[in-house]
């Protein structure tokens, strides 16, 4: 399918003081959805990888800021060695964490590492991602409210909804993607050549922080180069941009493999691949049961269904009137294509993460689907009356908006269980730096800890490092007894679980406090199960 893109419309009624409306209803909506929840500590959903990522940045904090060191709270890492193998320091790999370095230096500034200085340079980010996509948006429709619509969608989205104002780095990375694209959108259709600059140096360092958007870099150089190849344009001063760009990445995936060479690492570094069509067939309807109305609410999916539909038929008329195409260049349906095609590779590289990471889709399909959206909504028939056009967006944009905000706003509830794991331990480990504190354990003390969820939540909490134990096995469990810990951290309630359910697992500890809710345990030569 082809789709035109409507070139920047003239200022009209509907344009004047767009740019006001856009940024006073982006900035609205995401304070709305994301103000009673910018102290949280990671809970609920995913609380494991944003603790990781939390603890990247209290590590640049507190290791004086070493860029090209990340490092969290943890030294057996998950990869390799499955937690078993002791690293002997807490460094890790991790996609180019400039994400997290910033925050570390906004809470050197601010004097303070509570989540909320995380969060609200992660909202800032999302707010100018979002003012980007409005202006993408208008440049490709033409018109304010349906630039509107297309940002008002993606604000809205369950799953953004989630993230916007979180701790995972695929939320700055794909505000990067979208000024990119904006950036490449304005050179294609100005022929400015700063602007194609532009747009690689944001698609690179977008690559950086987050390699699934290598996608996104990979279609707009492959759509260019589509272009050269037909000589819509020239190819000189072209590619300087992108082999510095191609370096910069090539460099820093090379450091990384290093770092997970030597140091280990939290985070996964290979593809996972569906092993077979039933699994391929289980996955996707997993996704389907669990994850659709996650990635866009119903209505959502429905408008963007019409849209499409009353689009594609327009195009097809339109081609019957005028069937002759020669003389005119590619369009960016063409980039969607491309774009579309790469996801999809991705995707099939990826599948089993597709399972149980919901956020894998604002790293691939995401921004294609507005992308499409938008093209789209460019290509729908043009009213001759331009005034009723006007007044009939607008009217539209009110009437979807008020469903789609309270969507989000009760998936963002519904996403908040108190039951949750995660939710219940930050609790159970409140203030538990202060209790270590007065039993005299030392912020240098390496800790054990069994059983807490996520890892580095519960080492955050404890201002301490130590190793952690997430599973049962007993291979797991033999090593962590010889890892060189001084103490044992455990919640009280966990701990009795486990002596009924695995008696001899914490055979050699003794207990030399309990509080509340946590208990302490030392190394005990006697090898006896404590009380």
């Amino acid at each position: 399918m082809k789709f035109s893109v409507t070139k920047t419309a003239k200022p009209t009624l509907s344009d004047s003081g767009g740019g006001v409306l856009a940024a006073t209803a982006i900035i609205a909506i995401a304070l709305l959805l994301a103000h009673p929840y910018l102290n949280e500590f990671p809970a609920f959903i995913h609380a494991w990888a944003q603790a990781d990522w939390y603890s990247i940045a209290i590590g640049f904090h507190n290791n004086g800021h070493d860029l090209l060191h990340p490092e969290t709270m943890i030294y057996n890492k998950q990869f390799p060695g499955t937690w078993a193998v002791d690293y002997g320091d807490t460094l890790t790999s991790a996609d180019f964490p400039v994400h997290e370095y910033i925050v570390a230096l906004l809470m050197h500034l601010f004097g303070s590492t509570a989540p909320w200085v995380f969060r609200g340079w992660t909202l800032l980010c999302s707010l100018a991602g979002m003012w980007m996509l409005y202006l993408l948006s208008r440049r490709i429709t033409g018109t304010t409210p349906k630039a509107l619509l297309v940002t008002l969608v993606a604000m809205t989205s369950p799953l953004y909804a989630y993230y916007f104002a979180g701790f995972l780095p695929c939320v700055p990375a794909l505000a990067l993607v979208i000024a990119g694209v904006w950036a490449y959108v304005k050179y294609h259709q100005e022929k400015n050549c700063k602007y194609w600059h532009l747009a690689i140096a944001l698609l690179g360092l977008a690559t950086l922080m987050r390699t699934s958007q290598a996608v996104s870099f990979v279609a707009v150089c492959g759509y260019e180069l589509l272009r050269i190849l037909r000589k819509e344009t020239a190819w000189h001063h072209k590619w300087i941009p992108v082999l510095v760009a191609m370096v910069a990445i090539g460099g820093y995936l090379t450091w990384n493999s290093h770092l997970a060479a030597h140091h280990g690492t939290l985070f996964l570094n290979r593809l996972v691949p569906p092993r077979d069509w039933e699994e391929v067939d289980y996955i996707l309807q997993f996704m389907r049961e669990h994850w659709r109305h996650d990635y866009f609410s119903q209505l959502q999916h429905l408008l963007v269904a019409l849209v499409l539909v009353i689009a594609s038929v327009a195009l097809l008329l339109r081609r019957r009137r005028c069937k002759s195409e020669s003389g005119k260049g590619l369009t960016l349906g063409w980039l969607a294509a491309i774009w579309w095609l790469g996801e999809l590779c991705f995707f099939v590289a990826m599948m089993r993460q597709y399972e149980d990471h919901d956020y894998y889709f604002l790293d691939s399909f995401f921004l294609p689907v507005l992308f499409t959206f938008a093209l789209a909504l460019g290509a729908l028939p043009q009213v001759k009356q331009r005034t009723w056009l006007t007044v009939m967006e607008i009217l539209a944009l009110i009437l979807l908006a008020g469903p789609m905000f309270n969507k989000a706003k009760h998936s963002l509830q519904n996403r908040r269980n108190s039951d949750d794991r995660a939710y219940v331990c930050s609790q159970h480990f409140e203030g538990a730096d202060r209790w270590l504190d007065s039993q005299g354990v030392s912020r240098d003390a390496k800790i054990l800890d069994f059983m807490a969820y996520p890892q580095n939540g519960a080492f955050l909490k404890m201002g301490r490092k130590g190793y952690s134990v997430m599973w049962w096995d007993d291979y797991i469990v033999e090593h962590a007894m010889q890892f060189p810990f001084d103490y044992v951290v455990m919640e009280n309630e966990a701990y009795a679980e486990t002596l009924t359910e695995h008696p001899t697992a914490l055979k050699g500890l003794l207990r030399v406090a309990e509080g509340e809710v946590l208990s302490l345990f030392i190394k005990n030569d006697n090898k006896c199960i404590s009380n």
